[in-house]
């Protein structure tokens, strides 16, 4: 595959059920889309990362650019939510998310950081600009022992250190 070939998107949505927690602060909802989406993505080459708050969906998908743009149009027609607005679609030279096929991010506390960065009060994906999602998808790669730091205008490198203790990585 070469580097052409690999696209990241990311897209919001409205989910049409009213959120209810388990034990663990996720909701059966979103633990059975976490579940469908790593067995799915899995078998399509296809990662990425989730995030679910205030009843809105964040998602960024990175793989081969046939298979997500696939993969896409069947979460369109996916009932479970609504409004979904494809955000941005663009070439990457490398993913970022390849371990996971789908890791969800649930610490607020992390995504409050960024949207405070940008001026947000609150998570709103409708709101988001490119500069936006790149800090937002930054905080989520996974930092790497010896990997060099990657930085980004508004400083997301810094804080990999502590997003990798905070997050419960799901491989």
């Amino acid at each position: 595959m070469t580097p052409q070939d690999l696209i990241g998107l990311s897209y919001c949505s409205t989910a049409s059920f009213v959120s209810g927690r388990n034990g663990q602060g996720v909701s059966p909802e979103i633990s059975r889309i976490l579940m469908l989406s790593r067995r799915n993505n899995r078998k399509l080459c296809v990662g990425g990362v989730l995030h679910y708050g205030n009843g809105f969906f964040f998602q960024y998908l990175e793989g081969p650019a046939d298979t997500v743009d696939r993969l896409y149009a069947k979460i369109c027609r996916d009932e479970r939510h609504s409004r979904v607005e494809r955000l941005t679609r663009r070439p990457i030279r490398q993913r970022r998310f390849g371990d996971w096929s789908m890791k969800f991010v649930a610490i607020e506390r992390v995504v409050d950081q960024v949207m405070a960065r940008h001026g947000l009060t609150e998570f709103n994906p409708y709101r988001f600009t490119p500069a936006i999602i790149d800090d937002l998808v930054l905080s989520f790669v996974p930092a790497e022992e010896g990997a060099p730091a990657v930085e980004n205008a508004a400083g997301a490198a810094r804080e990999r250190g502590l997003l990798a203790r905070l997050f419960a990585w799901a491989r």
